[in-house]
């Protein structure tokens, strides 16, 4: 159901829903969805064109293999997997002006995937049912269904890509019109995938069994995992099994079962400086910035260097945005005396010198950290690429250009 929720809060353009779903790195789903869409697609595009007198072909004495190479989808998915999706991503590394260049993580690649590929799904499934709607387009015609994939397939890639990479809209732009480059290498697999030799075709479909086992089996670890957390929270004074289960959550961007569980935690054990500070974590992601407050001052009274000095960061950032600046200026401050190249903890406080009328120093700390991307290693930059496109942002708007 949440991951339903994520879907349709994506189709309507809203930022946190589709970096849920990336965050979810659900790389089967995302697949699963995509193919979905795409045979309801492509079932009502044939059957369209076989009633019109067009080219049919889904002859019934097809073995179920050959029937998905006809309708080109494992061509599809070998295409968007394994060239697409990749490029696209290499493409946002060397967009991003951040020093990434021509790269691509593992995480980078599972966030696109399990983002990109259930919207694209959702997209075909769309179109599938105006696909015999043609419209004239001076002397040539075309179906509302395809005009339809065209047009939004690239207005939510260009989208996609801007948000989850943190990029202008030029660079995403450019991102989506370069990658387009790629298409010959569908046209390739199309046209030539079923007289690919064996010896070519058996290692692909060993590399997805291979990798489709491995995820089944993290999911199934991952369950077990959390069926044993649960049944040590039968023990009335185990704050532990609670907090686990809530980190979880947590990090599923599950808010409301992640704070259930982190209250269950504090009843037990309520001076435990960790789950107060995840607490803080989940009011900041719902946007009660207050109660956030509340728990990271409560943190910060527990254990100073909490976080390894994470927390004056928290407070900071908590007082800026309950509009006490002149304290997020002073715990901000203090932080980057210990933590000077913390990119997130200079941001906040350049927008809490805008928010203090001072726009010198915000441009001074805000340069301070475009400099100090170029010249940190590259894992840094990925690790803070959100503060280091903010950061741009906020200097080019500042700027006035």
């Amino acid at each position: 159901m949440n991951y339903l929720r994520g879907l349709s809060g994506a189709l309507a353009f809203r930022s946190g829903s589709l970096h849920n779903l990336a965050a979810r790195r659900s790389v089967a789903p995302g697949i699963a969805c995509f193919s979905a869409g795409y045979l309801a697609f492509v079932l009502v595009r044939n059957s369209s064109y076989a009633a019109g007198g067009g080219p049919a072909r889904m002859g019934g004495v097809w073995s179920v293999a050959v029937i998905l190479l006809d309708i080109h989808l494992i061509q599809m998915l070998l295409f968007l997997s394994l060239v697409y999706v990749p490029v696209l991503v290499a493409l946002c590394n060397a967009f991003s002006g951040d020093g990434l260049g021509f790269s691509m993580s593992r995480l980078e690649y599972s966030e696109h995937v399990s983002a990109l590929f259930p919207l694209w799904g959702v997209l075909f499934l769309i179109g599938a049912p105006i696909l015999p709607v043609f419209l004239a387009l001076g002397l040539e015609g075309i179906s509302a269904g395809e005009l339809w994939l065209m047009v939004s397939s690239l207005v939510y890639t260009v989208w996609a890509v801007k948000e989850i990479n943190y990029l202008p809209v030029s660079a995403a732009l450019g991102v989506a019109g370069i990658s387009i480059l790629t298409l010959p290498v569908l046209f390739l697999l199309t046209n030539f995938l079923l007289s690919l030799p064996f010896f070519i075709l058996l290692p692909l479909l060993y590399i997805f069994i291979i990798r489709f086992r491995e995820l089944v089996s993290a999911k199934q670890a991952e369950r077990v995992f959390l069926q044993h957390l649960r049944s040590l929270t039968q023990n009335p004074r185990d704050a532990d099994a609670h907090y686990q289960i809530g980190l979880l959550h947590f990090r599923r961007n599950q808010w409301e079962p992640a704070q259930r569980y982190f209250e269950k935690a504090l009843a037990i054990n309520p001076e435990d400086p960790e789950v107060k500070y995840f607490l803080g974590r989940v009011h900041e992601a719902r946007g009660e910035w207050q109660k956030a407050l509340d728990q990271y001052e409560v943190t910060y009274r527990l254990n100073p260097e909490f976080g390894l000095g994470d927390i004056f960061r928290e407070v900071g950032k908590g007082y800026l945005n309950t509009g006490n600046i002149e304290k997020a200026i002073e715990f901000l401050q203090f932080f980057l005396q210990q933590r000077a190249s913390d990119p997130e903890g200079r941001y906040w406080l350049a927008v809490a010198l805008q928010e203090a009328g001072r726009p010198d120093e915000m441009r001074d700390q805000l340069n301070t950290i475009l400099v100090q991307a170029r010249s940190n290693p590259r894992f840094f930059r990925k690790e803070h690429r959100q503060w280091i496109y903010r950061a741009r942002m906020l200097l080019h708007g500042a700027s006035g250009l």
